[in-house]
Order: structure tokens, then sequence, then C-alpha cells
């Protein structure tokens, strides 16, 4: 047993009271239970466990470990290193009110958990300064589901958290991990505290963001790192973004207190945030393994043609006319609105995408669909709908209309102005209000047709399809006044099945419409008279969808752009070339 003094020691040093505050409770608890029954060590043993000092925990035989934390667990005392600090956020209450939550993970030599922070206890890292390194107890914290369900540690107002000096650590004996040294082939997803020794292999542009949840300015930038054992993405945050704007191909870099986590495309990415440290400029030579994907490209590849652009492509220069330009479009961006706008430039040999944000979209404002176009130093990059798209980073170079540039035999109207790309196939259940005007393709089974007339009459003028308004046997046009024959066309919507838990509604057009019901519209409004609904046979087809998202009223919808009843072998054929890609 512990000896009076040694137990109000470990209170004083775990807790905020004052000696003369605990000698206080301990005589109180004496003469609450008897002072004929009770002593003062044992007395001080319960005023301990009462302010969520856990003198067995403090015992290195009995310490508990996390990989032992399971959610039966109760009353958690644990002792372990702070390995990752997340500031704290307010959130709105279901109950009215404002909430704080702070979270830290630390780790002990078995492995790693998340610790919540709610309310009051934020000033743990807020006031009292619980930073990466420190080694903390965390007193009567309760477990609850985290992430992918793994055990999370919760602190509330009756749990208790202090930092461990170096003598106690000592006198614990306590053994926790420390960084070492790693090699990027034998990462595993979520380790942390990692020190790794790359060769940079390809440097991506510094991006400037606005966060959602506070509006504040962020900085984010990226390279390829590479070493004996593999490559990955290594992504740098904030002040280390800006330390890294400079970074070269072929520099060899240390990082330390770094950590994993899976990227977009669930692959491996290394980050570096607040609590890591970067050496630049060492003299070590590294074998690197060559990153997949990546050219080395200390020398501009110069002059290509649009029609061979690739994704791997940097520092490029292209050649070409411009053959449309969109209109300026508006977005959310955080507390602030964002800008965008895009132009399609080609050439004999194909089209391609150039797209321009915020500040660089004035740069569109003098420009003409006619135009000829230079670009230099622009970097090529997959569109959001696939194929590949021309991005003018900070290094890149524009001229209008050069003079040296001839393309007067160019026919801007032979160009694509919408260029070609593999749309991304969906289930309907993944397709989502954050894909509005994103292309897609789906495929599924007809399941209802409209009831309503699955045609319109329209002008009869060259090019023009408005919907004409009948007044008295008169059809007239919003544009071309009066119509005499006004003709049919297609305009209808089928909702579609794919067995993903949702169906959708895909809105048919025109000549669409007719290759899918094999007959023209005049056929179809034949058919009609006689009350027979050609859609009606379509029900329980297959058709395959490519079209774009769209939000109606509180639906997403597809507008097709092409459809066609499926063919089976082929979708065997694509199954199978999926697995190969997966094996």
């Amino acid at each position: 047993m512990l000896t009076l003094e040694e137990t109000i020691q470990l209170i004083l040093k775990n807790t905020k009271h004052d000696r003369k505050y605990i000698l206080q409770l301990i005589e109180e608890k004496r003469q609450e239970l008897g002072p004929e029954v009770v002593n003062d060590e044992s007395a001080a043993m319960i005023v301990a466990r009462e302010l969520g000092v856990d003198l067995h925990q403090l015992s290195p035989r009995a310490r508990t470990k996390i990989t032992d934390i399971t959610e039966a667990t109760r009353n958690v005392v644990l002792t372990a290193k702070v390995v990752r600090v997340d500031p704290a956020r307010t959130f709105a209450k279901p109950g009215g009110g404002e909430g704080k939550v702070a979270s830290i993970i630390v780790a002990d030599e078995s492995g790693q958990i998340r610790v919540s922070l709610w309310d009051e206890m934020t000033t743990a890292v807020e006031e009292d300064g619980v930073s990466v390194g420190d080694v903390i107890q965390i007193r009567g914290a309760y477990v609850k589901k985290g992430l992918k369900d793994a055990p999370e540690l919760n602190l509330g107002r009756f749990g208790g958290i202090s930092k461990l000096g170096e003598e106690e650590i000592e006198d614990l004996k306590i053994t926790l991990p420390t960084a070492s040294a790693s090699k990027i082939g034998g990462l595993q997803a979520s380790a942390f505290d990692l020190t790794l020794t790359f060769k940079v292999q390809r440097v991506f542009n510094m991006t400037t963001f606005t966060r959602n949840k506070d509006g504040s300015e962020g900085k984010v930038m990226s390279v390829i790192g590479a070493d004996e054992t593999g490559s990955a993405r290594v992504v740098f945050w904030d002040s280390l973004a800006q330390q890294m704007s400079d970074a070269k191909e072929g520099e060899v870099i240390r990082l330390t207190g770094a950590y994993t986590k899976k990227g977009r495309n669930d692959e491996l990415e290394i980050h570096a945030g607040r609590s890591s440290q970067i050496q630049r400029g060492l003299k070590e030579k590294i074998d690197a393994v060559e990153a997949k994907g990546v050219t080395p490209s200390a020398q501009p590849l110069g002059k290509v043609s649009i029609g061979k652009l690739s994704v791997s492509m940097r520092d490029v220069d292209v050649e070409g006319k411009v053959a449309s330009i969109a209109d300026i479009r508006e977005f959310d961006k955080g507390n602030t609105r964002g800008r965008v706008r895009s132009i399609v430039v080609g050439d004999e040999s194909g089209s391609t995408r150039v797209t321009f944000w915020n500040d660089d979209v004035e740069k569109v404002e003098e420009m003409r669909e006619g135009d000829t176009i230079r670009i230099r130093h622009a970097y090529v990059k997959e569109g959001f709908r696939g194929g590949v798209e021309l991005h003018i980073g900070q290094r890149a170079e524009m001229e209008v209309n050069p003079s040296d540039l001839n393309l007067d035999s160019l026919d801007i109207s032979q160009i694509q102005t919408a260029p070609t790309f593999k749309p991304v196939r969906l289930r309907i259940a993944d397709i989502g209000d954050n894909m509005v005007n994103q292309s897609v393709e789906i495929l599924g089974m007809i399941v209802d047709v409209p009831d309503a007339s699955p045609f319109y009459l329209a002008c009869d003028k060259p090019d023009c399809k408005k919907k004409v308004e009948e007044a008295d046997g008169v059809y007239t046009c919003s544009i071309h006044k009066t119509v005499e024959t006004p003709v049919p066309l297609l305009l209808f919507k089928l909702t579609l099945d794919d067995g993903s838990g949702r169906t959708t509604r895909v809105t048919v057009f025109d000549s669409l419409g007719e290759k899918l019901l094999n007959m023209t519209a005049e056929d179809v409004r034949s058919a009609l008279k006689k009350s027979e609904s050609p859609l009606d046979k379509m029900k329980g087809d297959y058709i395959l969808v490519r079209g774009t998202v769209k939000k109606f009223r509180d639906s997403i919808e597809i507008a097709a752009r092409e459809a066609s009843k499926s063919n089976m072998i082929d979708e065997i054929k694509r199954a199978k070339e999926d697995v190969q890609k997966l094996l």
C-alpha cells in the first residue's frame, strides 16, 4: 500500500487541487466513514479514486494497454503518448445551445486510439497546452464506436486528463512508441509518428482554399516521393505547404512526425501536418524506384498535338483555335464565392477543354470564338468526366492571336466543342447532389413509363424546337410567330432501377427517343390515336444510358445524351475486364 504522502503527491500531480484542499477531503472522508474504521492512508486512497486518480493504473504491472480496450471496457484510465492533436470546433446541439469538441490520438506500445474531448474538456488542448509528444494520463473515459466501428475514447465532464513529467515517466517505467525510420513500401493505413527519407519525383502546384468550418484560409501541396521500396503521394498542409512550395524534382527530403491515410482512389498517402517537421537539402543518395505514371520533366515536352495529350504530361505547349467559350459560373467556396470558366480549343488532331478558376477567368474576357491561342508550360490532368483537360498553373503562359500562328485553314465548325470522354459507370444509389452537371453512365431496367403524352408539338422551322401554343386552331411559336404545320417531337421520362436500392428518372428527347422506340415521332403519334402506347412495351427492357446529372425539385434525374438497349454479352465482357483490372 502507498504511504499517505505518496498518495497525496499523486493526487497533486494528477489534479488541479492544492494540498490544503486534499487534506480537508481526507479528513472529511474519515469522519464520514468513521475515524475508528478508516485510517488516513485508506481515506486518501478513497479520495484519490473519487477524484479520478487511479492509483492502481499508475502501477506498471497493472497499466491498461490500448489493445485491450473494447466496448465493454468501463471507466478507462490510460497512460499514453500524444501523436496527433485536432483543434477544438463548435457545433449546434440538437436541443439548442452550442457545444465544443476536440480530439487527440494517443499511442502506447500496443497500438493507438482516438480520444474525443467534449465541452470543458477541450481546455486540455486549448489552454493546458497538451501537444504532440506529451505523455498524458486519461481518467474516467468511456468507450464508444468510432470511425469504421473502431473503439474510441470519450472524455466528458466527469473525466480528467493530465500531462506527466519526465520524472513521473521514469518512475512509472512507461514504455511508449518512438518515431522510427520507415520505408514507403512497408507503410500501412493509419500509421503515425513516421520518419521517412525520400526523393521527390514530381511536384504539384500549391493550392489555397477556404475552410468550411471557420472561413479561414488553408494551403495544400503535394509531391510524389519514392525510396528504394516504393512510391506514394506526400501531402503537405498550411505552413509546411508554404515551406515546400519551391521543392524540386530529385531533391532528397526527410520528414518526421508524418502519418498515413487513404486518398481519393483508396491509395495510401503520407500526410504532414502541424506536428511534422521537414529537413531539406540532404546530400544522401537514394536509389529510388520509378513511381508509376510519373515521367521526369526536367526538360519541357514542347509542342504537342491536342489529340496526343495524356494525363501524364507536364510542361507541355499546345496551339489551336478557340471553338467555344462557356459562361462564367459561380459556386460556393466556404464563406466566399468562387468562379470558373472554360473554353474548348482544337487543332487538326482533336480538341480539349481548358479551365480557368477565380481571378484567372479574366484571361478569357476579351477572347472570342475563332481566336488562335498558344499555351506554354501547361499540364494535363484527367477531367471530372474522364478524358483529359489542359490546366494553366503558375508557370503557364498564354498568347491570344499571336502574329506567327496561322490557322486560317482550320474550320472551327469541325472542332468538337464537347471533347470526347468516357463517362463514369455508377450505381444509381451512388449519384448524389454533389454530382449535378457531371456526366455519368448507368445500366438499369425500365420499371415505369409515363402515362402522359410522350411528345409535344414544336415549331416547324429548321433548328427550332420550341413548343408551340395553340389558340382557336392557330399555332404560334415564341420566336417565329405563326406556325402553319407544327411537328411532333418526342419528350418522355423513363424510370430505371439497377438494383442498388434507388431508382432514377431518365429524360429522353427527340431523335434519341426515336432510336430507342425504333419508330418516328409521327408513328408514335399515330399509334396513340389508336390507343396503343409504344412505351408500354419498353417495360422490363435493360438500357444503357449516358447523360448529365440534373436536379429536378428534390430528385436527381439523368438527361440522356446517349441511350441504347443493353447488349448483355458486352456487359459480361465489361465485367470480366473489371475483374482482370482488379487482379
